[in-house]
């Protein structure tokens, strides 16, 4: 039999609700109130098991239900968060964010906790324990911040994340017991945060809307374009693309399992119920309004955690822990068998093509490829066994074109179709489907990137001839490297270079006076190999001992394919080191990617803009 999930309790608030402005907190200590934002800049609490008798200027009860009761904020609401804040103080403080400032408010005390000025505009709110502070800590995100707060209001952490903060998670990942802060930005980073230095950075692409705990080592994101995936500490380990973006998250045993499974809202009203190990979907539903926000709580106060889920309408759902594992219940028998049919008939496809290839291969052997075509049905996709996809990367750069540029060819007369290169960060739907109007062996397709990150391109070409109506798929991986984006702007041949070579090679501008100066204490061969891993030149960096011997520094001129400015990487044997570009973004990218291959924990930075400088030190 199919799997039935039933509601203990469902009931409707007659309120609109806003997507991801839900919370749920005990503010008296001991029941559970989901409080969420409604219109007209109106907080909402739903008390299900507590009246409240006092009414104030800010604190209104409903005149339809007793049971709702209303803050009036006289501000846009950005974000909502309830917590435990105050020492020695089981009641939780709901925490109210605007683009302004943020307010910290004791619902069950009806005060202000306190209010503190936000310019930044705040974007994400979280509370709980983190590096070591004394107490939980107050996490306020914005547009490129973030600060912490104590119970008292106090500002005891402050971070520049050069981006919008949308999602916050604590976690002690590296099981110290002091929880590491993550953050989802707009640029698409998930950063990990250790008090004030950067653990870790990945990149997904597109903007990160969620984050969520999924085991002790575990988180899960979601992003902006549909994807969600799975953390293991610094490992990816899985990756699923939807058409619709996710609004809501939470964990919990749904399926009676005995271990909680990935509970998703999307905003097409549907809820996922997925495997964590792999995100297979086990079960799903679908609701009459899109998911605005899931809380896991003891809503129903008989000290059961119930899985409580909000859509747009208002529409409130509880669902329980079933007594039986509903996963058993289920006969998958059938839909097994479906999909065991459904291959079959698709491997034996695929086998008369290639009996087909084989065939007509054996019976034109000895011929050439012009008869080939002439011998073969319009029908029947064959080509030259010995066909191959050849794959080139490179850059270009004049006036008129500064691209990356991708070609690709095939090794005999058979023709390319179209090309489909998919990478999640490269475009902005992730796929680029080239197709070709006439008949080509060989196709160039330009590219830029908008930012420095190392990527995989997955290549997908279809091959056939002119006449052909089925054609062969041949699919390749390449990988394009952080900083592909900035080239010698010089054409140089295939072969290595040496250091004395790229030092002779004059830069397209002259170096500007901004730039940043370290020191490191490592040899010239090691920068080389950094080099020719990071960026796309026209020929590999080597030390070569005949002319490098007496080599005492490396100086590479290069320019940036984006804004045509000119970008110098100088490298003394001595170990002082400058990077001149007038993009401080590039520098501090361009550093980051420098000390991780060279191991480097501190170091000492000196940034000289124009007609000032200024020191600091960088983790």
């Amino acid at each position: 039999m199919d799997i039935s999930i039933k509601p203990v309790f469902s009931f409707s608030l007659s309120y609109k609700v806003f997507e991801k402005l839900v919370t749920c907190g005990k503010y008296d200590g001991i029941h559970s109130c989901l409080t969420v934002v409604t219109n007209a800049d109106k907080i909402l609490i739903h008390t299900p098991h507590k009246r409240y008798g006092l009414q104030n200027s800010k604190l209104s009860i409903s005149e339809i239900k007793n049971d709702i009761a209303m803050l009036n904020m006289n501000f846009p609401i950005r974000a909502i968060v309830a917590g435990k804040l105050k020492k020695d103080d089981d009641r939780d403080i709901l925490v109210i964010g605007s683009s302004s400032h943020f307010l910290a408010y004791h619902v069950d005390e009806n005060y202000n906790l306190f209010q503190r000025d936000f310019p930044e505009g705040v974007r994400s709110l979280l509370i709980g324990s983190f590096g070591g502070y004394p107490g939980n800590t107050l996490i306020v995100g914005g547009n490129a911040i973030i600060k912490g707060f104590d119970c008292e209001g106090n500002e005891i952490l402050w971070l520049i994340t050069a981006w919008g903060v949308n999602s916050l998670l604590l976690m002690d990942i590296d099981k110290d017991g002091q929880n590491e802060l993550i953050v989802g930005t707009d640029d698409g980073c998930i950063k990990m945060y250790k008090r004030d230095s950067l653990l870790h950075e990945f990149t997904e692409g597109n903007e990160i809307q969620n984050l969520m705990a999924v085991s002790p080592s575990q988180f899960m994101f979601s992003v902006k374009n549909g994807t969600i995936g799975v953390f293991d500490e610094s490992v990816r380990m899985w990756r699923i693309k939807s058409k619709t973006r996710v609004t809501a998250m939470a964990m919990y045993d749904i399926l009676g399992c005995e271990g909680k499974q990935i509970i998703v809202g999307w905003k097409s009203g549907k809820i996922d119920v997925r495997d964590t190990q792999n995100g297979d979907v086990l079960f799903k539903m679908k609701l009459n309004d899109f998911v605005c926000g899931i809380t896991c709580n003891d809503y129903r106060g008989i000290g059961v955690l119930d899985l409580v889920v909000i859509t747009a309408d208002g529409e409130i759902r509880g669902y329980t822990t079933p007594s039986v594992n509903l996963l058993n219940l289920h006969n998958v028998a059938d839909e097994e068998m479906n999909s065991l049919l459904s291959q079959k008939q698709k491997l034996l496809l695929e086998l008369k093509h290639y009996e087909n290839n084989i065939k007509f291969n054996k019976e034109i052997q000895a011929n050439n490829d012009s008869q080939l075509v002439q011998s073969v049905p319009d029908n029947v996709g064959v080509i030259p066994s010995n066909t191959r996809l050849q794959i080139g990367i490179s850059t270009s750069y004049d006036s008129n074109d500064m691209n990356i540029d991708i070609t690709v060819s095939t090794n005999n007369a058979t023709t390319i179709r179209a090309v489909l290169i998919f990478a999640d960060q490269l475009f902005k739907e992730e796929t680029l489907i080239a197709h070709l109007t006439k008949d080509a062996s060989r196709i160039l397709i330009p590219l830029k990137t908008l930012k420095d990150n190392a990527q995989d391109i997955h290549i997908k070409a279809f091959v056939g001839y002119p006449t052909s109506v089925q054609f062969h798929v041949f699919e390749l991986t390449r990988q394009l490297p952080k900083f592909a984006m900035y080239t010698i702007p010089q054409s140089l041949t295939g072969s290595p270079k040496s250091i004395s070579y790229i030092n002779g090679l004059a830069a397209k501008h002259t170096p500007g006076d901004s730039y940043v100066e370290f020191r490191i204490t490592e040899r010239l061969k090691r920068i080389c190999i950094w080099i020719n891993q990071n960026f796309l030149l026209p020929s590999d960096i080597e030390y070569m001992t005949s002319s490098d011997t007496d080599a005492t520094e490396l100086k590479l001129n290069l320019i940036s394919l984006r804004t045509g400015k000119n970008v110098c990487l100088h490298f003394n044997n001595d170990g002082k080191t400058r990077f001149y570009t007038e993009d401080i973004g590039l520098a501090g990218d361009l550093i980051q990617s420098l000390v991780q291959f060279l191991n480097v924990e501190n170091m000492n930075l000196e940034r000289l803009p124009p007609q000032s400088s200024a020191s600091s030190k960088m983790p």
